[in-house]
């Protein structure tokens, strides 16, 4: 049997979320789709109970699972996570 899943990749949230990407330049994350790009390429750490709760959540929101609102607060919870351990160090 053949099915579809549905993928909103053109999914954006209402307001972006600026990360710091290196010491001085700022980068837009725009939605889920580009929330998981940079969880999986881009952030310092990729483990621990946040990070792989923004990975569900975004997945969930791209395949209308989820509320995209939720996935936006998950991603920022794993960045601001990942950039107080890096801070610790």
């Amino acid at each position: 049997m053949n099915s579809i899943i549905p993928v909103g990749f053109s999914i954006e949230w209402s307001y972006p979320v600026i990360v710091r990407d290196g010491e001085v330049r700022d980068r837009s994350i725009a939605g889920p789709r580009a929330a998981l790009k940079y969880l999986h390429d881009d952030l310092a750490i990729r483990s621990g109970r946040t990070y792989w709760k923004a990975v569900d959540a975004c997945n969930d929101a791209l395949r209308y699972r989820g509320d995209i609102d939720l996935a936006r607060n998950s991603f920022i919870a794993a960045y601001a996570e990942c950039m107080t351990k890096l801070s610790m160090h």
